[in-house]
């Protein structure tokens, strides 16, 4: 077991476990100096810690790896672009990497799943494809692999009786469930100052579910006139409108679940991801 997936998992443990304690605002601990509990988290100055999630089958005998990230800062917001401090260890496979990294969310603790990877039937279970992220002076990486002990529920859980909400992105599109995602056919458009309306259709059995966006990549901010938030599913379409402070192209990540909570059993959310290009 790597030095990082060790860490990874005592930090999840140690939080699982008590409470977030009071913090302070001190200098950045070395991770060789750390306690691994939840004081090591702190306003800023701390690192993101590269996560792996687990993996799930696919019905054509493909199967998709769920990568995450745990922000160790309550305050800061960290942008790694691709390249030297953010990359895969194999570049054979498509995924869209994260360049941006929110706050630590106190409520559900770590962003889960936030890009996925799939692999070949082929793919052996000691194969590993490695995702390395640099921050606040800290290389860590966290290998990516399909062994049995973390097959993941998808889209479904019998244990829990619980199904990923099912995501549409127009009224008349069939949607998708679970993790690996659906994404917008055609690039939305936009200009930098001015917002841009991203539009959901979500059905779920349960009479509520949570909302929640974020922007996944791109190289300016963007402002939402709401971040999380609950509604009546089957019931018409969620919006927010969103506000790019300078040109580019972007990627925002909606992620839906029944129950916020329900993160930590590790089942049953889905992912959506909407492509836009910003023009002056």
């Amino acid at each position: 077991m790597t030095t990082t997936k060790i860490i990874s998992r005592l930090l999840l443990c140690a939080l699982a476990f008590g409470s977030l304690l009071p913090v302070v605002s001190a200098q950045q601990i070395a991770l060789s100096q750390q306690t691994w509990s939840a004081e090591v988290i702190r306003p800023r100055g701390q690192p993101v810690i590269p996560l792996y999630d687990g993996w799930f089958p696919n019905e054509d005998g493909t199967r998709t790896l769920c990568y995450s990230f745990f922000n160790l800062n309550t305050e800061q917001t960290l942008s790694i672009p691709l390249g030297v401090d953010n990359y895969l260890s194999d570049d054979r496979f498509d995924a869209i990497l994260p360049t941006h990294f929110d706050p630590l969310p106190p409520r559900y603790r770590h962003k889960f799943c936030v890009f996925t990877i799939s692999v070949p039937e082929s793919f052996a279970s000691d194969e590993t494809i490695v995702w390395h992220l640099n921050s606040a002076g800290q290389s860590l990486s966290v290998p990516g692999h399909t062994k049995p002990a973390y097959v993941l529920d998808e889209p479904f859980s019998d244990g829990r009786g619980d199904i990923a909400p099912l995501i549409k992105l127009t009224a008349t599109d069939e949607g998708a469930r679970g993790r690996l995602g659906i994404h917008n056919k055609t690039i939305l458009t936009g200009k930098a100052g001015e917002a841009v309306s991203l539009t959901a259709w979500i059905e779920h059995p349960d009479p509520e579910v949570w909302i929640g966006w974020a922007k996944h990549s791109g190289p300016g901010s963007i402002e939402f006139s709401d971040l999380e938030y609950t509604i009546s599913p089957n019931q018409g379409p969620t919006q927010v409108q969103a506000i790019f402070s300078e040109a580019g192209d972007y990627t925002v990540r909606l992620q839906s679940i029944d129950d916020v909570a329900a993160f930590e059993f590790y089942c049953c959310h889905s992912n959506a991801y909407y492509r836009i290009n910003i023009t002056n």
